[in-house]
């Protein structure tokens, strides 16, 4: 049986509703994108290394960030813009706290979580990884500070009931495939990925839980593992950092094994950054931006290879962004 996610500790979490594009449902709650700033906001149709980034719609919004629903060619992020052949459906967050590098630190905490479901499916914990793909960030200071990142789009619905009544009128827990060894195996690392997966308003329907077939199986008490957790915002997860360290320290040998030493160093120096940046040497961040550049261009060569195997799916365009 499921243990029922937490409540939100947050009450002013908002959702904007908007035409679903024909075909799918759109994901919404914390992945939302209201109020952006007139620079940003317009339509754009080419990016600045010549990619394409076409915006769809807006996709809700919550208490710490808005998102846009975009198709992309163009990728700005740590080590450098990636362009692509084929477009990808990308969310892209834009947080209200512009604090410098926050755009950075929030892929920096998305890119440890889906390393680490990496080796926890890879390992036979479950099938279906449950964690979209980091893509890419941007920061911005100056007159108009802009701090944002993208990863790959949810599709599907939000907002499934965690309870159903039986035809007795009892009531009885949704089980959620995945759900209880998923929450459990990140619980062991410090990363707490069943708070806020409940609604404000109604603590028995899901939210932050994206589901792609958002109908009940079985006898209706259970649903499948066809779901994608989504917002790993301060207000939403919490990191226990001290945690986090010593499962990396304590798995080192399994976790090499499974994502190969360049990824498990990536993991390591993101703690570091995002733990004590200010002492970080100017070599190890250095580090941490190729490591990074060339897992992005590993994620999207996987999401956007074409069928021609000789034409190289993905390229590196002009380097804009920077972590010191």
């Amino acid at each position: 049986m499921n243990a029922v996610p937490d409540a939100p500790e947050r009450s002013e979490r908002s959702v904007a509703h908007h035409p679903e594009p024909e075909g799918h449902y759109m994901s919404k709650g914390s992945l939302g994108v209201m109020g952006t700033s007139s620079r940003m906001a317009r339509e754009r149709a080419m990016g600045t290394n010549g990619g394409v980034i076409e915006f769809i719609s807006e996709g809700g919004f919550g208490s710490e960030a808005n998102i846009r629903l975009e198709l992309r060619t163009e990728f700005p992020g740590i080590g450098g813009t990636i362009i692509t052949r084929e477009g990808v459906a990308s969310a892209l967050r834009e947080e209200f706290n512009r604090f410098p590098k926050a755009g950075h630190c929030m892929f920096l905490r998305h890119t440890i979580i889906k390393k680490l479901e990496d080796h926890f499916y890879r390992t036979g914990v479950y099938k279906f990884a449950h964690i979209p793909r980091p893509l890419g960030s941007i920061s911005r200071t100056g007159e108009h500070p802009y701090e944002a990142y993208i990863y790959e789009w949810a599709f599907g619905t939000e907002g499934f009931p965690w309870y159903r009544v039986d035809r007795y009128g009892n009531a009885i827990v949704v089980r959620l495939r995945d759900w209880d060894k998923f929450v459990a195996n990140f619980d062991q690392t410090g990363i707490y990925l069943g708070r806020d997966c409940t609604t404000s308003e109604d603590a028995r329907i899901s939210q932050n839980i994206i589901h792609q077939y958002p109908k009940p199986i079985g006898d209706g008490s259970e649903m499948s593992s066809l779901w994608k957790r989504i917002d790993f915002g301060f207000a939403s997860i919490t990191i226990d950092f001290e945690r986090l360290s010593r499962f990396l320290h304590d798995n080192r040998e399994a976790l090499i094994k499974t994502l190969r030493s360049e990824r498990y160093e990536m993991v390591l120096l993101a703690v570091q950054y995002l733990t004590d940046r200010d002492s970080m040497k100017e070599i190890d961040i250095g580090r941490l931006e190729v490591l990074i550049g060339e897992y992005r261009r590993s994620s999207l060569t996987h999401y956007a290879m074409g069928f021609d195997p000789t034409i190289t799916p993905v390229y590196f365009g002009a380097r804009t962004e920077s972590l010191i």
